[in-house]
C-alpha cells in the first residue's frame, strides 16, 4: 500500500500486514504530520476449495491464482510553497537543532556546567562541545542562517547558561 502524506505530499510504501485490519497512525519523517491509514479492502475474496480426503489418479492443474495489478506509483508532486514559508520553516528547523545540541551539551556534562558557571569560565570549560556541535549546525543550514541569525548564541545562552547572557559575545 502507497501512503502519502497529506501535508508534504511524501509517499510511503507501507506492507499491508503492517496495517492490520484496524487503522493506524504514522508519523511523516518529512514533516512530522501524523498519518491515520485505513486498513486495506479486499475487493474480492480469493475462496479455495477444501482438499479432498482422496484425489484421483490422474493430475489436474492447479488454476492459476488473480494477479493484482499494482498502480503505477505517482511522480511526487511538489507543492508550490512560498519562500517565506520555507524560509521560516527552515528557521524553525535550525533554532530547533540548536536547542537540541545545547540541551545534549548540558546534559551530558551537567557537572562541569555546574562547576564552570560557578567559576565564570563556562565558555572556556565547553569550548570543545560547543565547537563540535557548532560545526555539526552550520553544516546543516545555508549560509544565510548561520550568519545571519543569532539561533546557535540564543540556544546556548537559554538553555546551556541557563538564562545568563553569557555567550552574547561568543564568536565561532
Amino acid at each position: 500500500m502507497i501512503v502519502s502524506c497529506p501535508n508534504c505530499h511524501k509517499k510511503y510504501r507501507v506492507p499491508d500486514e503492517k496495517i492490520g485490519d484496524k487503522p493506524k497512525k504514522l508519523r511523516c519523517r518529512n514533516c512530522s504530520t501524523v498519518i491515520v491509514v485505513e486498513p486495506p479492502t479486499v475487493d474480492t475474496a480469493v475462496m479455495v476449495e477444501p482438499k479432498k480426503k482422496y484425489s484421483s489418479r490422474v493430475a489436474t492443474p492447479a488454476p492459476e491464482p488473480a494477479v493484482e495489478q499494482k498502480p503505477e506509483p505517482e511522480e511526487p508532486k511538489t507543492p508550490d510553497v512560498p519562500d517565506e514559508i520555507t524560509r521560516d520553516d527552515t528557521y524553525t528547523r535550525a533554532r530547533r537543532l540548536a536547542r537540541v545540541l545545547a540541551s545534549d551539551m548540558l546534559i551530558y556534562n551537567r557537572e562541569l556546567v555546574e562547576q564552570a558557571k560557578h567559576e565564570g569560565n563556562l565558555e572556556e570549560a565547553m569550548s570543545a562541545e560547543i565547537k563540535r556541535s557548532w560545526d555539526l549546525w552550520s553544516s546543516r543550514f545555508s549560509r544565510e542562517i548561520v550568519e545571519g541569525t543569532n539561533l546557535f548564541r540564543e540556544a546556548l545562552n537559554e538553555i546551556l547558561s541557563g538564562g545568563e547572557n553569557i555567550f552574547s559575545d561568543w564568536n565561532p
